[in-house]
């Protein structure tokens, strides 16, 4: 049978469709017979909720039978109904991918209603989304992998992941050593690559949309034989298919920005587990920060003495008996 499709739902470079199926429902009306204009009107009019929905559902709804529902899918060019719906599926979730799409479905009005506690509300849903769904043994792993002081942590991220990187760079810096954040891409961090052993861990952040230098990067650093620990979203890097760790973070988008909240909870519970694994070095790591950091107050100002660099030099702090926090 002829297909209403000349073109093929199969991903574009890039990652667009290249004839949407609510186009095609559209502007295939002409070559249907009339009981398949009626489904593809139902589609049109419910889209994408009712082609969501079980064959027996759209049969149901526009009152038709199961088969003409099925052959219909078939003469878009789909395999069967399974193959319609992943391709319904793809489309919505690259449209919805974007800032532009999420404006023009969460944000099609303006008002000045105060939204924020609904806001809170659905990024505590998301938080609690994630550590439901966290897989324990993915993270112990990471956990035993960043508590190593064998080796050096690298953690990167691109456009939309970079400050989540710099905050878990700076939380760890305070509970272990030899922690560095990289920009990951391999003409502006390629010293970084050269200076990674197998010892030492990448810690990648990589959201949709995934991308291509961050990738390419990572491989290259798994190349050297680096342990990869990737944090990502429930739809996966490309990362994913080669890290030795993947932690995922689920969130529905709500709003224009695609909120990354529960990636940010999730570093902070790996800093959390990283400072329970040997609280006694995170302990002497943080009253010597903290020693650098007051009695460099008092010796700045001095420039002819040398500043003590260690508790055990016998300098006492100027506020040793503070209960100030440095962190």
């Amino acid at each position: 049978m002829e297909s209403a499709l000349p073109d093929s739902h199969e991903p574009a470079s890039g990652g667009e469709m290249k004839s949407s199926i609510r186009a095609s429902l559209a502007s295939g009306m002409g070559s249907f017979t009339p009981s398949e204009q009626k489904v593809a009107k139902a589609l049109l009019d419910k889209y994408p909720s009712l082609g969501l929905s079980s064959i027996s559902n759209v049969a149901n709804y526009v009152g038709v039978s199961d088969p003409t529902v099925f052959r219909f899918v078939v003469k878009l060019g789909f395999s069967g109904y399974a193959a319609f719906q992943q391709a319904l599926l793809e489309e919505i979730d690259t449209a919805m991918n974007t800032p532009l799409a999420r404006i023009s479905a969460f944000h099609s009005q303006a008002h000045d209603k105060d939204h924020s506690a609904n806001t809170l509300r659905q990024l505590a849903t998301a938080t609690e989304d994630t550590a439901d769904k966290l897989d324990p043994i993915e993270f112990r792993h990471a956990v035993d992998l960043l508590s190593s002081e064998n080796g050096r942590i690298f953690c990167g991220g691109g456009r939309y992941t970079a400050f989540l990187a710099s905050a878990i760079a700076y939380m760890m810096g305070y509970v272990r050593p030899n922690v560095r954040q990289i920009d990951p891409s391999v003409s502006r961090a390629g010293e970084a690559l050269v200076d990674m052993t197998p010892n030492d861990v990448l810690l990648i952040f990589d959201f949709r949309r995934y991308q291509r230098s961050v990738v390419e990067y990572a491989r290259a650093a798994k190349r050297l034989g680096v342990r990869i620990v990737l944090v990502t979203d429930e739809w996966t890097s490309p990362i994913g298919t080669f890290a030795d760790v993947t932690l995922k973070c689920h969130a529905q988008p709500f709003s224009v920005i695609d909120t990354k909240v529960p990636a940010l909870a999730v570093c902070e519970a790996l800093v959390v587990a990283l400072t329970n694994r040997d609280p006694e070095r995170a302990r002497r790591r943080v009253t010597q920060m903290e020693w650098i950091r007051t009695v460099g107050e008092t010796y700045a100002a001095d420039a002819g003495h040398d500043m003590p660099l260690s508790p055990e030099s016998g300098v006492d702090s100027p506020v040793a008996d503070s209960n100030q926090n440095f962190i």
